[in-house]
């Protein structure tokens, strides 16, 4: 199983506890099941939302393909501008 689908089971789950305890008069449980539930909806919003880069690989391939990373120049081949001294550690 998923991660997204663990929280929806468990909002669910929740939702479920927090009915019970209306029905039940334990109103004792109401703050903390509601507090629980925003935040297992919160927390499914930040996965909904997460990027899964293996869902699309056509599209990352593509992308990559747009990008040049060709690090040959003129100026990096050419001896006279960028000089490095010798070694002397013979």
């Amino acid at each position: 199983m998923s991660i997204k689908s663990h929280l929806e089971t468990a909002e669910d789950a929740v939702r479920q506890a927090l009915i019970n305890a209306l029905a039940e008069g334990e109103d004792h449980y109401l703050t903390d099941l509601f507090n629980l539930m925003n935040d297992v909806r919160k927390i499914n919003k930040k996965v909904s939302n997460t990027i899964r880069y293996t869902d699309n690989t056509t599209q990352w391939a593509k992308d990559w393909s747009e990008y040049n990373f060709n690090l040959s120049s003129d100026y990096l081949n050419n001896p006279d501008i960028i000089k490095f001294p010798a070694s002397s550690e013979d």
